[in-house]
């Protein structure tokens, strides 16, 4: 019985202990201190995702829920990597207004145990994508 306790729990701490994740050094301001402030990474497993999840902001199309890991603080965060997930990037929603984020960064391959910076000027507004901005 003891083997089988063991052997169980070697397995739970494997698969916690190497599953992959990277940092976040979030520079951006703190959520909590402004008003409706909301961060978010969206994830792709793939480039077809890439550019379905970009002519959605393009068409002002409903974001894919299951695509975002919502961010609620500043500072160093560890983000642990969904299965089979290759690129990510940081939506932010200014105003906390409607389901199209205000502004976005570029898309990101995802490099294990590295450590990313998000500063402001990393965001530009997502306007830009549809070339209304320009």
């Amino acid at each position: 019985m003891n083997k089988v306790i063991l052997f169980f729990f070697s397995l739970l701490f494997a698969s916690v202990g190497f599953a992959d994740f990277f940092v976040l050094n979030n520079q951006v301001a703190n959520p909590s201190n402004i008003n409706k402030f909301r961060i978010a990474i969206q994830w792709a497993s793939s480039v077809k995702e890439i550019k379905e999840y970009n002519n959605r902001i393009k068409q002002g199309a409903k974001l894919n829920p299951d695509s975002l890991q919502f961010l609620e603080r500043v500072g160093k965060i560890r983000v642990d990597i969904p299965k089979n997930m290759e690129y990510f990037r940081v939506l932010a929603w200014s105003r906390g207004q409607g389901e199209q984020p205000d502004l976005l960064t570029n898309w990101v391959d995802i490099t294990a145990n590295k450590a990313y910076t998000l500063n402001r000027d990393q965001l530009t507004p997502a306007i830009l994508m549809s070339g209304m901005g320009c």
